[in-house]
């Protein structure tokens, strides 16, 4: 046995040597990332070094931590130059608080004791509390207008119920997918609810909402799994309403949807801002065993603040998924998910704005 290994080895040093050549020649073809990033030869797949900015065949000829191998997270030149930390802290921030209180355990009049704050003309016009079949909770959705910024805001609510955290927590460890309607695979739990929220009569109320300001834009926001369902309503809006501008702004959100999905978005979106304190674990879910198998992506653009959110202590991130952004500090900490912009985002039996 040892003779016949013997014989064979220098033959197999061969063939391994003929085949990474013969990878590593097309994968040089690519001269940037989104030409090379997940191509896949007969062997192996192409990675981008960002370290060296070339195109590789195999993960361990650069940095693991600079290896691109999905397109939709290299690097770009072309961040945006709209966003705005007041209007995320003075407004938006608001409206999640008031979609935050749509909830059987928030007394009525809740989400617009939250609204009251702004300085705008400012009203409610739907408050849809919506049961969940997958785990038998609900979601709420808020839809209200505001009239001196000539918008439409949708909120959706964040957990507000032990078992529908420790529910999203089990699929994100099955890695439970399913295909979303839209384009595209989606998280399972998220999948679900989106089609609790249409059967719940969503689209009767934006249709209705979109009648009587025809004129305004869409803005779509959320916090933790409300931000996850902020992500995939937008698209849903952006969709349906091809002739306005849809803005999405998510905070602390999960990853919630395929390749495809994040390519969508970034065709449909007008606007999209991620945003993400150092130290919160729950943008780092569903977990990422390895960028090899079937797994959710983040949506361009991350804005990531310090520890402390002070005023302008954000960076605007050039990838979704980096070591840099997104995993921040090696520590992670439940405050960081539930207290963002001085405000407290635990969301757990509400009353009315203080």
């Amino acid at each position: 046995m040892r003779a016949v290994f013997a014989s064979l080895f220098p033959v197999i040093i061969q063939f391994t040597r003929f085949i990474l050549v013969q990878t590593q020649d097309q994968c040089r073809q690519f001269t940037s990332c989104e030409q090379c990033a997940g191509v896949v030869d007969s062997v192996i797949s192409c990675r981008w070094c960002l370290d060296s900015s070339k195109c590789v065949p195999s993960k361990y000829l650069c940095h693991p931590w600079k290896t691109v191998i999905h397109d939709i997270n290299c690097p770009t030149s072309k961040l945006p130059t709209t966003y705005n930390d007041t209007f995320l802290r003075t407004e938006v921030a608001i409206y999640i608080q008031a979609a935050n209180r749509v909830s059987e355990y928030s007394p009525v009049g809740a989400p617009m004791s939250c609204l009251m704050k702004l300085d705008g003309n400012v009203a409610v016009l739907y408050e849809l509390d919506v049961p969940t079949q997958l785990e038998g909770r609900t979601i709420g959705v808020l839809i209200g207008v505001n009239h001196n910024l000539r918008h439409i805001f949708i909120g959706f609510r964040s957990t507000n119920d032990p078992v529908q955290f420790v529910s999203q927590f089990y699929v994100f460890m099955m890695g439970w997918f399913e295909d979303f309607p839209l384009g595209g695979r989606m998280v399972a739990i998220y999948s679900r609810m989106y089609k609790n929220i249409l059967d719940f009569g969503f689209d009767t109320c934006l249709e209705e909402s979109v009648k009587k300001y025809p004129t305004y834009s869409l803005l779509v926001t959320g916090h933790s799994l409300g931000g996850a369902m902020a992500t995939v309503f937008s698209l849903h809006v952006a969709m349906k309403y091809p002739q306005k501008e849809t803005r999405l702004y998510s905070l602390s959100a999960p990853r919630s949807g395929d390749e495809t999905f994040v390519r969508l978005l970034k065709q449909y979106i007008f606007e999209q801002f991620r945003v993400v304190r150092d130290g919160d674990f729950v943008p780092d879910s569903p977990f990422r065993v390895s960028q090899t198998i079937e797994t959710a992506h983040h949506n361009s653009f991350e804005i990531f603040y310090g520890s402390h959110m002070a005023v302008d202590n954000y960076v605007i991130c050039d990838q979704p998924e980096t070591e840099y952004c997104l995993k921040g500090s090696w520590w992670k900490k439940p405050v960081a998910h539930m207290y963002l912009f001085d405000q407290n985002f635990f969301n757990y039996h509400l009353g009315y704005c203080e």
